[in-house]
């Protein structure tokens, strides 16, 4: 069987990925419909960005290099959006709360090294946890001295305080959501709402998101921390703007994006305050999980 010419194949890959960008900046704010979801969050900015410049150079038709060039100034404003470089925090000020989310891959009981990093903050949420034997779980409680931990279904808090009650909110299959209450000396009570979303981007969001939201809106110095496994410019988190703000949007260097590897795909791990707090800085780091450890300074708003 004869084979097309590479100029051919590339002109159609170029053609088709072009289709799919426009796609997803079309479904942008369409997330409650199931294939609109799909697309969306299958074409990050990123990829879009990479799919018009291919486009650009690989079809001559003037409609569809306009297209492309339609495209990649979209994609450059949204990367422009996430992208800062404001200059980090001098010194850390009295009063401040720290707090960070990860997504540790099911890998934290065999990455001891990374153990450490998880008592660096007053409140540190962990996601895909995975399973301890009770010798590593000594081993992990003892690297991270100062932290009383709570381990749930597949996932964990630890607070540099008191965790005084916690409660399951989720929803079987669809997403983790615990509620826990806690006490921490230079802060008082509050509460401090893990969530982790199913993956499965076909799934519906609607209840999931109402119900992390009610969970919260009770106390005005909720912190919530998870992984959502949806951008945080989904429809669902519109109703929350009265009620929460997004931490990541706070003052950083370089992408907000979290996943994955370091490149700026998606912002899945994400801190949501109530209007007690304002964030101060926010930071990334990476140890080895696919997904990018999100630290945020907090300081009670004013």
């Amino acid at each position: 069987m004869k084979r097309p010419p590479l100029a051919k194949l590339l002109r159609t890959v170029a053609v088709g990925g072009l289709l799919l960008a426009w796609l997803g900046i079309i479904c942008r704010g369409r997330d409650s419909w199931i294939v609109p979801a799909v697309i969306y969050y299958a074409t990050p900015w990123l990829l879009r960005l990479f799919a018009g410049l291919l486009a650009v150079f690989a079809v001559k038709h003037w409609g569809l290099r306009l297209m492309a060039a339609t495209c990649i100034l979209v994609s450059v404003i949204e990367g422009w959006h996430s992208f800062r470089l404001d200059p980090p925090p001098a010194s850390i000020p009295a009063g401040t709360l720290q707090a960070a989310i990860y997504n540790t891959g099911r890998s934290l009981e065999g990455t001891p090294e990374v153990w450490p990093v998880m008592a660096e903050t007053d409140i540190t949420a962990v996601v895909e946890s995975g399973d301890f034997t009770d010798e590593k779980w000594a081993e992990f409680t003892a690297a991270t001295a100062g932290m009383e931990w709570q381990k749930f279904s597949g996932t964990m808090l630890g607070v540099r305080g008191k965790i005084l009650s916690h409660e399951s909110l989720g929803l079987w299959n669809f997403y983790k959501c615990y509620r826990c209450r806690v006490s921490l000396p230079a802060h008082g009570e509050l509460t401090v709402i893990v969530v982790d979303i199913d993956s499965q981007p076909w799934r519906p969001r609607e209840k999931t998101m109402a119900g992390i939201l009610a969970a919260a809106k009770e106390d005005p110095k909720a912190i919530v921390l998870g992984d959502f496994n949806t951008p945080p410019e989904n429809q669902w988190c519109r109703s929350w703007q009265p009620t929460l703000t997004l931490a990541n949007n706070s003052p950083h260097r370089g992408f907000r994006e979290t996943w994955c590897y370091g490149l700026p795909l998606l912002t899945l791990d994400q801190i949501w305050l109530g209007k007690g707090w304002q964030a101060t800085w926010t930071e990334h780091s990476q140890h080895g999980s696919d997904h990018s450890r999100v630290k945020a300074l907090l300081a009670p708003a004013s």
